[in-house]
């Protein structure tokens, strides 16, 4: 080969090189840099709302899952309530009757052997807003005695619900109360005072009605969940049908 074609190789094989050689111009830099954008605001978007989406459910399976099991014990426990024997004159089911408090007594979680009724408190903690279940032993009213007292100190304390809503202006409060009327048997609902029932007005409750509304995200992004449930007394031997039951 001769000096001259060895002399040109390595120019042609350069040109070569530079001439397959492509660059991006700046349009297209822009016009990929402006499909990437979109892309990613879309891809931003799409998160945003599946977060916002969890977030809600979450919270509503959450306020849904501490309405219903503040709810069913509540319930289970008001549909126990019975009065206690006493000399002269029964004591009512109800000891104490108020829109965010009620106590009173049944004969629930006993031995069956020898059944003992219990003392049970449901409050709503003004400050925590936290409804909480307090009980109490019963004991002998005296010795020998075949009727029940109730220990002064509580033995048990617990909170059943928590993030109760603080009811707004025209909204039911926890506790409902509801006589019925002899004559047409239809439930008319008794005026609770700040104070709660009055002693006479306490042997008149028949049913309660219940409102659980709850409100577990404090930044508000889900809505609270209400549970509503109507319980009635059985224990009273009213009958809603006819003629009161023997």
């Amino acid at each position: 080969m001769s000096q001259r074609s060895l002399r040109f190789r390595p120019i042609q094989t350069a040109r070569r090189l530079r001439a397959g050689e492509s660059g991006v111009t700046l349009i297209e830099l822009l016009v990929a840099t402006m499909i990437f954008g979109i892309l990613m605001a879309l891809i931003v978007a799409a998160f945003s709302t599946f977060s916002q989406t969890f977030t809600k459910d979450r919270v509503a399976t959450e306020n849904t899952n501490i309405a219903s099991l503040g709810m069913n014990e509540v319930t289970r426990v008001i549909r126990a309530s019975t009065s206690l024997e006493r000399s002269g004159d029964d004591l009512a089911p109800f000891v104490e009757a108020k829109p965010e408090e009620l106590t009173l007594y049944a004969y629930i979680d006993t031995d069956s052997s020898t059944p003992q009724p219990v003392k049970i408190r449901f409050k709503v903690d003004a400050t925590t807003r936290e409804l909480v279940e307090t009980r109490w032993k019963a004991k002998p009213l005296a010795s020998g005695s075949p009727y029940w007292d109730f220990e002064t100190a509580s033995y048990s304390t617990k909170v059943i619900a928590r993030k109760i809503v603080v009811p707004a202006t025209g909204e039911q409060f926890m506790f409902t109360y509801f006589q019925i009327n002899s004559t047409t048997l239809l439930e008319e609902k008794l005026t609770v005072p700040t104070t709660g029932l009055s002693a006479a007005d306490l042997k008149k409750v028949a049913v309660v009605e219940v409102w659980v509304k709850v409100q577990s995200d404090a930044t508000g992004r889900a809505n609270p969940v209400t549970i509503i449930n109507r319980v009635g007394i059985p224990n009273l031997g009213i009958s809603r049908l006819g003629a009161p039951a023997s």
